[in-house]
């Protein structure tokens, strides 16, 4: 088993299964996905789009697609907003 670093405390906690526990932030993790991901957010809204002008036999198909794509896109304002006002709140 390896020893906890007394230099950051807190990181590396043991729990009582044996397993030592690890944080995310440990690993570089800070819960932020990136540039690259709100690009292929907006992408994948485009797609979801224009999958409504195929061929299909049902018109529940749109419904679904439009739901999903409004639903990305809310979600991409939503964290668009997150990070504008982040250091106002």
């Amino acid at each position: 088993m390896v020893e906890q670093d007394d230099a950051h405390p807190g990181h590396g906690e043991h729990t009582g299964s044996g397993r030592r526990h690890e944080r995310p932030e440990d690993w570089g993790w800070h819960g932020e996905f990136g540039r690259w991901a709100r690009v292929g957010g907006w992408l994948c809204v485009g797609l979801l789009i224009l999958l409504n002008f195929t061929v299909r036999y049902s018109r529940t198909e749109t419904i679904w697609l439009f739901g999903f794509a409004g639903l990305l896109a809310l979600l991409l304002v939503a964290d668009w907003h997150r990070r504008k006002n982040a250091w106002r709140a």
